[in-house]
């Protein structure tokens, strides 16, 4: 067997902030960490990234392209999730769509978030300075999102293909992609944000270098690019192309798969039934009826007191042109829904029928379509979020471990490692009382691109970034333990491979007994801007 820690690649999860965070501390620590002079992040090859993952991964690679210490990665990316207005900042670019600085974008929220991770992550960096800048110890990036039109990861990377089999471009071409907007299409989840259309919201302006290749291809005008973590939310599979892409004296052999999907889910929860409530049993035609009603009698009111009663009338002035305005825009919302439906049905012949007539749902009271909407969009989002992407992670993750070339080369590093595999190393002491604390804590944070009030409160940023140090100091002890350590393992190994890995052993004993006694001192250390001891 090849002597671990030599080549290693690392594959970033998504999840919002709670991704970026989690494995900003991930990185933070292999950093730290020294193994025959370098440390273990300066062994790195590969690094693949979806969503959240890809707030760090592309901090840190942009870092690498400017030369730049980790350090001043880390304290960089840290104040930004520390300061955490991206979503002001982008409701403020929807009313300045003038002031973009590509002017051929949609007009939306997910390329308002581009414009805000452009300049403020990514520092107005464009794609052609990772391409071709050099990134030292790192062999090849791979930043990925879903190309929606043909189903397939879409990944915009160094090496391989940029796009995939189906649509792909060269790097002449890609060199004006900007690095917010590759953010904004790895991270574009379903429900919160719109498609991205590639190559339109990627260009810099028409005529462009990306816009003529792209035509020049034949492809369709446009693709929809969303999250990537739709087909593959570790990024497992970029880091097995890129593995097979190297010579074979150079393939992986240890891989660290940094994830922050939680062990279960939350059981679904069924949305409580709404009472009709004072106007729940109206529909939609009594509503129309009642304005209806209301704007005549205002009419009449106005014409009865126009020399009776200055007062009386003010008030049925006022009841006609409010009663009117409400009547119209009711029809007008009535009208738009019925064109989208409409329009929706001539292109998807499995529109269920009852959409076809709005009539049926105009007769349904309203606590009825209340609780008809409301079940739906449940479901929908467990779907998404449990059910579709977990089974995905089980297929990618059992994949990986039934492969017998990655056989005692993986190290996960879940949010969750500590928390419920604490007791499997015997050989190690138990967690303090506040590492199970912190941890545990982590594993709380919603998958948001902000912390809410009560996360600041909890010191939530601080307590993800400790995590995932603690978490994966913790993991690589154990697999040095339970899956190097074995006897015809270690056999396979020379003697000076055998007493490096039990230096590098040592080294991580030593900062696990430091977590014990005080779980934040690395990260004080980072935010103080102090290396490590």
């Amino acid at each position: 067997m090849p002597a671990p820690f030599e080549n290693m690649a690392i594959s970033l999860s998504g999840g919002g902030y709670r991704a970026a965070s989690f494995h900003l501390g991930a990185l933070s620590y292999l950093d730290h960490v020294p193994h025959e002079g370098v440390s273990l992040l300066q062994r790195i090859k590969i690094i693949s990234t979806i969503s959240g993952g890809t707030f760090t991964g592309v901090a840190y690679v942009l870092s690498l392209a400017r030369q730049q210490e980790f350090k001043a990665c880390f304290q960089h990316l840290y104040g930004l999730l520390q300061e955490d207005k991206l979503v002001v900042e982008a409701l403020a670019k929807i009313n300045h769509t003038g002031q973009w600085q590509y002017p051929t974008k949609n007009k939306n929220l997910i390329n308002a978030f581009s414009e805000i991770y452009q300049a403020k992550f990514c520092n107005g960096a464009q794609m052609s300075l990772p391409l071709t800048a050099p990134l030292g110890h790192l062999d090849e990036f791979c930043f990925n999102a879903t190309d929606m039109h043909n189903t397939l990861p879409f990944r915009f990377q160094k090496t391989g293909l940029i796009g995939n089999g189906h649509n792909n471009i060269d790097v002449s071409a890609a060199a004006e992609i900007r690095m917010g907007d590759i953010m904004a299409a790895s991270s574009c989840f379903p429900g919160g944000f719109e498609p991205m259309a590639f190559p339109q919201d990627f260009i810099a302006e028409e005529g462009s270098p990306l816009q003529q290749y792209w035509k020049s291809q034949g492809y369709p005008d446009n693709i929809p690019l969303m999250d990537g973590g739709i087909l593959d939310n570790q990024g497992i599979e970029s880091v097995e192309l890129a593995n097979r892409r190297r010579p074979d004296d150079q393939k992986i052999n240890t891989y660290i798969i940094s994830d922050v999907t939680s062990r279960e889910s939350p059981p679904f929860e069924f949305p409580a039934k709404p009472r009709p409530g004072l106007f729940g049993d109206f529909t939609y035609r009594t509503i129309v009826w009642i304005l209806a009603a209301l704007v005549i009698l205002g009419a009449a009111g106005t014409w009865y007191w126009w020399n009776a009663s200055r007062l009386l009338l003010i008030v049925s002035v006022l009841a006609t042109v409010f009663s009117g305005i409400s009547l119209v825009s009711l029809l007008l919302i009535h009208r738009f829904v019925d064109n989208m439906i409409a329009k929706t049905v001539g292109q998807n012949n499995e529109t269920p029928t009852i959409l076809e007539d709005l009539d049926i749902l105009e007769k349904t009271p309203i606590h009825i379509l209340k609780n008809l909407a409301s079940i739906r969009l449940f479901a929908l989002s467990d779907i998404l979020q449990n059910t579709f992407m977990r089974r995905i992670r089980t297929l990618e993750i059992s994949g990986l471990y039934h492969d017998p070339d990655w056989t005692h080369k993986l190290v996960s590093n879940n949010i969750y490692s500590l928390t419920t595999n604490w007791d499997l190393d015997k050989n190690l002491p138990a967690p303090s009382e506040q590492m199970l604390k912190t941890a545990a804590l982590a594993e709380t944070m919603a998958t948001t691109l902000w912390f809410s009030t009560k996360d600041k409160e909890k010191g939530m940023l601080d307590a993800l970034i400790a995590a995932g140090q603690i978490n994966l100091c913790f993991q690589l002890l154990l697999h040095l333990d339970q899956e190097l350590g074995l006897p015809e393992v270690q056999a396979t190994f020379t003697p000076e491979t055998r007493q490096s890995l039990q230096q590098l052993r040592e080294a991580l004993l030593a900062d696990y007994n430091k977590f014990r006694e005080d779980d934040r001192w690395l990260l004080n250390q980072l935010k103080q801007g102090q290396p490590a001891a």
